[in-house]
């Protein structure tokens, strides 16, 4: 009578989306970006167009060169408001419903949680999306974008400050 062989030792699954999960290539996700920049600039800028003609429509100026402004520069104000809020929050929605903005679906991509590949709530959505402030804003450069073409699971600065990274889907 033989002895079956003894088990072999598997090595514990290091932490990530699950095995055989490819992360998104920076290239596809560089296009990806544009894409998005392009829809919700097209729908932000309609926002921003109203509410400049608003606010233009209620300013005068006299003979003096003194800008007088009428009731529609508040509305127009809001309507500019709503535009920027909606621009920060177009994102996260779509990163929180399913991880994949207009761009990433068309593309094949998904935004997963890093540690198990799970869905991205709406909060870590912001996280993520502040991370895309920073990396615009403070830094100047697109620097946290730049990484995630170096880094060993394609995360950009933006993901690890939300714990999240790009998969193919």
């Amino acid at each position: 009578m033989s002895m079956p062989p003894p088990p072999q030792y598997a090595a514990p699954q290091a932490a990530g989306p699950a095995a055989g999960v490819r992360y998104a290539a920076w290239f596809g996700r560089f296009i990806a970006y544009i894409i998005d920049g392009f829809i919700i600039g097209f729908v932000v800028g309609i926002f921003y167009f109203i509410g400049i003609v608003i606010i233009a429509g209620g300013s005068s100026v006299d003979s003096a060169g003194n800008v007088s402004t009428g009731a529609g520069t508040g509305l127009g104000l809001i309507i500019v408001l709503v535009g920027a809020v909606l621009a920060f929050l177009w994102k996260p929605f779509f990163w929180s419903r399913g991880g994949q903005t207009p761009g990433y679906k068309l593309l094949g991509m998904r935004v997963v949680r890093a540690r198990d590949g799970g869905s991205v709530s709406f909060v870590s959505g912001i996280l993520r999306m502040f991370g895309y402030v920073i990396n615009d804003i403070v830094f100047g450069l697109p620097l946290g974008f730049i990484w995630a073409g170096f880094d060993q699971q394609s995360q950009g600065w933006h993901d690890k400050i939300a714990g999240t990274v790009v998969i193919q889907a």
